[in-house]
């Protein structure tokens, strides 16, 4: 299995390839689509750690503010 078959199949909410996880930080964002986009954000959203450019990390952003109302974490 490819790393970017593992991280979807890991994935609490999959939104337009990007895979939402929750992690023990908070939320994980990863971009399946270019397969090297991750973020970690804590739960209340603060940003921890990416590699992510502005404009990827603002998308990513949102669609983990929109997986965390499917989420229980």
């Amino acid at each position: 299995m490819t790393s970017i078959e593992h991280i979807a199949s890991r994935a609490d909410v999959i939104i337009n390839g990007y895979a939402v996880s929750a992690c023990p930080e908070g939320y994980r964002v990863d971009n399946l689509n270019n397969g090297v986009g991750a973020a970690v954000f804590q739960k209340d959203g603060t940003l921890i750690e990416t590699n992510m450019d502005d404009i990827e990390l603002q998308i990513a952003v949102g669609y983990m503010r929109n997986a965390q109302k499917y989420m229980m974490a």
